[in-house]
């Protein structure tokens, strides 16, 4: 393979697909939203040029399609990765339409034979997995931010760093933006998570979610009703497939019943642990170990035994 595109608005996603790029060979350009010490960063994991695609001032970040579709004019790539995102869908859709290529969405695997893309995305919210096969052509694919890990290449690429010029406003300007307020949690990196479900019954008994979370050091996160009609906890706890995808080494969760918009968000977890009083709870089918019981005697006694 000759020319691979890696395109991200957030660094750490940038790092992320520039490694499976690696993986599966060729000449790796990234383009990405981040400064000179982001872009540095791209060539530990074996980027071997560096685009910079700074938030515009007046007009929409998604608009640098244009810019990368005159780019792909002279050098076209044969696979172009972005990230998920708001801003990456919306410019993988533009590209696509721009440069006349077909764009797979939410890919969770992605294999290269040959010239053939042979990749799985999910469907029917998450209920089932489609194949695609393609050939012969560019292929734009947005992956899931966490889909695969972030692997420092043996040799450290080098090259230049350089900045696209932003694109023009054109009908669409943009008038203020406003910071969104800091998120206190990072699911995606926690090794630990202790997930909370309506199971738990009252507000109260999250105390022990927590407490085991301190003890292992790991995060606290919900299933959605426990965000959105409970309001326990903000929506960046909430896990999902329109919420968190998450991938912890250890997933500990009670209360959870475990329908597969919820599982979709925690199934590529090295180890999921569930607790509920229902022993038909469907969580338990996605469950490597499981107990059936009442929260609020199981967990007094994990959190003991632990300490």
């Amino acid at each position: 393979m000759k020319n691979i595109w890696v395109i991200a608005d957030v660094a750490e996603h940038a790092y992320e697909l520039t490694s499976k790029a690696v993986s599966i060979g060729g000449n790796v350009t990234v383009y990405m939203n981040g400064g000179q010490q982001e872009a540095e960063e791209c060539f530990q994991y074996g980027a071997g040029q560096v685009k910079l695609l700074p938030v515009p001032e007046n007009t929409m970040w998604e608009k640098y399609a244009y810019s990368l579709k005159a780019e792909a004019d002279e050098t076209r790539p044969e696979l172009v990765l972005v990230d998920a995102t708001r801003r990456g869908k919306t410019l993988a859709a533009l590209l696509g339409g721009l440069i006349d290529a077909p764009v797979i969405t939410e890919n969770k695997k992605l294999e290269v034979n040959g010239d053939t893309f042979l990749m799985s995305r999910t469907i029917y919210g998450g209920l089932a997995e489609k194949e695609v096969e393609v050939s012969g052509q560019t292929v734009i694919v947005s992956v899931v931010p966490g889909t695969y890990d972030k692997i420092k290449a043996a040799e450290a690429g080098s090259g230049e760093v350089t900045t696209v010029a932003a694109p023009e406003a054109g009908k669409t300007t943009v008038s203020e933006r406003k910071a969104k307020e800091a998120s206190t949690v990072n699911l995606a990196e926690a090794d630990v998570v202790i997930g909370v479900g309506r199971g738990f019954g009252k507000q109260e008994n999250v105390k022990y979610a927590e407490e085991l979370a301190s003890i292992l050091g790991g995060e606290v996160a919900c299933s959605r009703p426990v965000t959105e009609d409970l309001k326990w906890y903000p929506e960046e706890r909430y896990i999902g497939i329109s919420g968190q995808v998450i991938k912890p080494n250890l997933y500990l969760c009670a209360g959870v019943s475990g329908q597969i918009q919820h599982v979709y968000g925690i199934r590529d977890s090295k180890t999921i642990v569930a607790i509920d009083k229902n022993e038909n709870a469907p969580i338990f089918k996605v469950a490597d170990y499981y107990i059936v019981g009442d929260i609020e005697e199981v967990l007094p006694e994990l959190i003991l035994a632990l300490k």
